[in-house]
């Protein structure tokens, strides 16, 4: 992974909040770290959260690099444009209709792929070249709507070179067909290869991360560094309600899978023991990631967005369990089409991808809009949905 771009900024930050929590041995609980209480969302013009000695501080006694690198997260996001993440250019982006539900980048390829979901459960996946400007970002291909094989939410690329072949480690999905649910899908994460000229998904392994003895099921958000190398996923526990993420090398996962049939991924590896560690999440009960994880193997970094026009918010991390920041509740997208009055502003993603050469930390934020005008002038009397994208840091 490259080097993060250092701020020119001044380093003069609020240094309020200390590391909370220590080493955590390997695969047990770290201690629970008191969290600041909820800022409270708003409407439209959501009403200013109260800040608190604990709350939109950086931890004390960081290194300096991640003071430089996460220095630019205590201003707004810088938009870079948006797209029509339905077919193009045969289709307009009603073609899409619902929000995009995971974001993962692909550095040989240079395009972006993105998830779909239906109320059904069916899932699929879509693709479009990424570019620093808006028009460079175009269709490409998709996957068919399918069941039992894509999860709701997130996307980790694992493609550790250009002749290596597009794989993804995901949740299995948690629908075995429509409206038909198997919550013990929840824990097991499966490698998942793109049959681009079939546009289908191969179930290649899977692991059984969590157990269901201990833990609810939810959205795991798999979310894994930019070198390919350590992978991270959440879950929570049954006796206090308090999120837990588990870190794990992906060489180890891959390793494990030595020796079994590959005509029998349906039976997943118990990686419980395969761990790194597991830590308990800094803030508790609060969910921590109810969009989108992402990790650059050092920290890492969970996205709560609610849908309507309530704000955005960003939770920082070590991986081993320690609180760095949360930040400010933010309102990108909100400033997008103010004309119309029924909208809709939520952050889906975060992801790794350069802008400008460098690799960036970016948000996909889907934008909907109600009624909006066609090409003819004439309302369309439906939700229009364009996803915008703006550089955290």
């Amino acid at each position: 992974m490259q080097p993060f771009p250092l701020a020119l900024a001044s380093l003069a930050l609020a240094l309020a909040l200390g590391l909370a929590g220590a080493s955590t041995p390997v695969c047990a609980p770290a201690a629970d770290a008191a969290g600041a209480g909820q800022a409270k969302p708003g409407k439209a013009k959501p009403e200013k959260a109260k800040e608190t000695q604990e709350t939109y501080a950086l931890a004390k006694n960081l290194p300096a690099d991640f003071k430089l690198r996460l220095k630019p997260l205590e201003k707004p996001g810088r938009h870079i444009g948006g797209c029509f993440p339905g077919r193009h250019p045969d289709q307009g982006p009603r073609a899409w209709g619902r929000a995009t539900q995971g974001s993962a980048w692909d550095p040989f390829d240079n395009v972006y792929y993105t998830l779909a979901a239906r109320r059904d459960g069916a899932e699929s996946m879509r693709v479009m070249t990424w570019g620093d400007r808006e028009q460079d970002r175009v269709f490409v291909a998709e996957t068919k709507w399918e069941h039992a094989r894509f999860p709701h939410q997130s996307l980790a690329l694992y493609r550790p070179s250009k002749d290596a072949p597009v794989r993804f480690f995901a949740q299995a999905s948690v629908f075995e067909a429509k409206d038909r649910k198997v919550d013990a899908k929840s824990f097991v994460l499966n490698l998942l290869e793109w049959q681009k000229d079939q546009g289908t998904m191969a179930v290649l392994a899977s692991w059984k991360l969590f157990d269901e003895a201990t833990h609810a099921p939810c959205q795991m958000n798999a979310c894994i560094s930019p070198d390919g190398q350590t992978l991270v996923c959440r879950a929570r526990r049954l006796a206090d309600g308090v999120w837990v993420f588990g870190v794990w090398k992906t060489a180890t996962l891959l390793k494990a899978m030595e020796g079994r049939d590959p005509a029998q991924p349906a039976h997943p590896i118990d990686a419980q023991k395969l761990c790194e560690r597991i830590f308990a999440s800094p803030w508790g009960t609060r969910n921590i990631a109810l969009q989108s994880l992402a990790t650059d193997g050092r920290l890492l970094y969970g996205l709560t967005s609610p849908a309507d026009m309530k704000p955005h918010q960003i939770f920082v991390m070590d991986l081993e369990g320690r609180k760095v920041l949360e930040r400010r509740p933010s309102f990108e997208g909100f400033e997008i089409a103010p004309e119309f009055h029924k909208r809709c502003a939520e952050g889906e993603g975060l992801f790794f991808a350069k802008v400008a050469g460098e690799l960036r930390l970016v948000m996909d934020m889907s934008l909907a809009v109600y009624d909006r005008p066609d090409e003819n002038g004439m309302p369309s009397l439906k939700w229009t949905r364009i996803n915008h994208y703006y550089v955290l840091f």
